[in-house]
């Protein structure tokens, strides 16, 4: 822990010192384009999936299980988070971690569990890791459609969105892997959508799972749409050069902190 925190502040003197602008605004000013139906979205529309708390739980999505006590830690997360996004007047969050393996998956599921329990808001969970899609396994789904079935064919957003049973949280998932990824998440249509799913509801909060940073440019393409970015490092795992250099990809006017996942200390803020 205490080189992970080294690495934190040398990269933030490093940021202080060399301030490197990127395109925050592409998503905001992307203007509408006709050729486009996401206007159209129906979210009434949403697929309805009842979710088993047993299977919840044994893919350690503790969030959404009533009074287990690891779910207080992403309450806490979770406050942290929305005091800062509130200030700035953010609603997209991105978790994202150096490379695979740290958990940010399983970390944005839960916290978008817990941010949908807060009743003045509305949770959208993205999963934008197409080539290594994995948060509908988390759920226990089987998703027919996915972002790549909106890419390459028929389907509209309303058909792929899932609401999993619980109460103001709905997924849109992946579905199957995508070659070529980060080249559609720069293409007119993406930026169209993510322009749509940041504003079509001033009380939602989008939580969207992004693949890890040192492993393939795809983050990156998007990291422009998003207003906020955690990284989740994995104790004893990631390397402290690992999460240094993550921290500089990431725009500091975004950065809100790192989550530090699979710790050791059993008693610590850090449990799960």
């Amino acid at each position: 822990m205490e080189l992970i925190q080294q690495a934190l502040d040398k990269a933030k003197k490093q940021r202080d010192a060399a301030k490197e602008a990127q395109q925050n605004h592409v998503a905001t000013e992307a203007p509408k384009s006709k050729s486009i139906a996401t206007d159209a979205i129906a979210y009434s529309q949403t697929q309805n999936v009842e979710i088993s708390k047993n299977e919840l739980l044994q893919n350690r999505v503790v969030a959404a299980i009533q009074n287990d006590p690891r779910g207080d830690v992403y309450k806490i997360l979770r406050t942290k988070v929305l005091q800062r996004m509130r200030a700035k007047g953010s609603n997209v969050l991105a978790v994202t971690s150096p490379v695979s393996g740290a958990g940010k998956s399983l970390t944005a599921a839960n916290l978008a569990i817990s941010i949908a329990m807060d009743a003045n808001y509305s949770v959208l969970l993205v999963d934008l890791d197409l080539r290594h899609p994995e948060l509908h396994n988390y759920f226990g789904l089987s998703p027919e459609y996915g972002l790549g079935d909106y890419f390459h064919g028929d389907q509209s957003i309303s058909d792929i969105l899932i609401h999993p049973g619980l109460e103001s949280l709905v997924i849109l998932p992946a579905g199957r892997s995508l070659e070529r990824s980060s080249d559609l998440l720069s293409t007119p249509k993406m930026l169209e959508l993510a322009n749509e799913l940041k504003h079509r509801y001033p009380d939602r909060i989008v939580v969207v799972d992004l693949p890890p940073l040192l492993q393939t440019d795809d983050a990156m393409m998007f990291m422009p749409n998003v207003d906020a970015c955690l990284l989740v490092v994995a104790e004893g795992e990631n390397t402290t050069d690992e999460v240094q250099r993550s921290i500089e990809l990431i725009d500091e006017t975004k950065f809100l902190g790192t989550v530090l996942n699979k710790s050791v200390e059993e008693n610590s803020p850090q449990y799960y």
